[in-house]
């Protein structure tokens, strides 16, 4: 391991959660997020087991100048977690090649998912610049829910929503939880142009589909698809009309009608829901610097339906598994099975283990550890 990579530092232990000020909690019931509304679910974020917060972008209304933002840095460090006003003020590289950067022209010809073998593409490139600690992250507030991207929202949800959560907290890197993800929230069904805020949505409209008489109904479609205003939903702590959002009759944007089954109430006290689970990931990877620091290695590099790979340490190494389809899938390596300890799956019955092949029933993960 290059010398980056083997030094300790706070920053690539920490997982990171970062929150769209907005959308995470109203305090003053004008419908639009604010500093007090944080303060008041520091508790949550602690609870999660994240060591930092970070706010992109500063929303227009907000100012990090003033006394309530010096309140919320004094609350969150009372309770050990760091405020990380800019990503800027951290020595990671943040990639966007598995983002969907929009382009105007993105909204007429939106782009073609990637495939898993081209994320792994992405993921091994980034290993491969020594010289550089990267930050893990599926999304942000500019891109579409990484669940409605790469997960299975209805047979699957669950199921899916845990295993991405899995492969971001378990590779290389500093792994960076945007708010709701760890709920397994997905896109928002927007029924008219009109419910968006996106401002190119809006641009778009005026400028191109008025004009030259394109299916309105067909850019709606596109934009439920690539959408910022996907991530920007509030978020949803209840499962009440306004998700516990806010107490005005409105919102600056629209609540997704998913929070009367995907809410933080709920699955706080379930402890087979999403939340519980990433509350067990992020614990794991607090328990084994291994896990942090060892090297990645890709099992299966142009394999489309199985995410395996290792993480090599210095005294442990961990064999992760994912099944990326509604499938059950068979993988083979060679690995004494006795030797194996399973940390984790979200399946409650392991599947079978014989002859080196493992059998994965619909997107399920595991992360086993075993010794040299």
């Amino acid at each position: 391991m290059s010398r980056i990579n083997s030094e300790r530092e706070w920053w690539k232990e920490a997982v990171i959660y970062q929150i769209y000020p907005q959308s995470f909690k109203d305090s003053d019931n004008d419908g639009i997020g604010d500093w007090q509304g944080i303060i008041s679910k520091l508790d949550y974020l602690q609870s999660l087991g994240i060591d930092a917060i970070c706010f992109r972008p500063f929303s227009s209304h907000l100012s990090h100048q003033d006394s309530t933002f010096e309140q919320l840095v004094k609350e969150a460090n009372s309770r050990g977690l760091r405020v990380i006003s800019s990503r800027a003020d951290l020595p990671i590289s943040f990639q966007t090649e598995h983002l969907i950067l929009r382009e105007s022209s993105n909204f007429l010809n939106p782009p073609t998912e990637l495939k898993l073998s081209e994320l792994k593409r992405i993921f091994r490139k980034r290993e491969q610049a020594k010289d550089d600690w990267n930050c893990v992250y599926w999304g942000d507030h500019d891109t579409p829910r990484v669940l409605s991207r790469f997960g299975n929202t209805s047979k699957f949800e669950s199921e899916s929503a845990k295993m991405l959560g899995m492969i971001l907290l378990t590779l290389k890197g500093t792994p960076l939880i945007y708010q709701g993800d760890e709920l397994g929230m997905s896109n928002c069904a927007f029924n008219a142009i009109e419910e968006f805020r996106d401002e190119k949505v809006g641009e778009i409209y005026e400028s191109v589909i008025k004009k030259i008489g394109i299916d309105e109904q067909a850019f709606l479609r596109v934009c439920n698809q690539i959408s910022v205003d996907h991530a920007r939903t509030p978020m949803p702590w209840d499962n009440t009309e306004m998700a516990g959002f806010t107490e005005s009759a409105a919102s600056w944007l629209k609540i997704n009608p998913s929070n009367t089954r995907i809410n933080v109430a709920s699955q706080e006290i379930n402890s087979d829901s999403i939340l519980s689970f990433y509350k067990t990931l992020i614990h794991i990877r607090k328990e084994h610097p291994d896990l942090v620091y060892g090297d990645y290695n890709d099992l299966r590099p142009n394999c489309n339906k199985i995410f395996a790979y290792k993480r090599i340490g210095k005294d442990f190494t961990y064999l992760v598994l994912n099944n990326w389809t509604n499938k059950t899938q068979s993988f083979s390596v060679k690995c004494k099975a006795s030797v194996l300890n399973l940390l984790l799956s979200n399946y409650p019955n392991e599947s079978h283990y014989e002859s080196n092949t493992f059998e994965l029933q619909p997107y399920e993960c595991r992360i086993y550890e075993y010794a040299h």
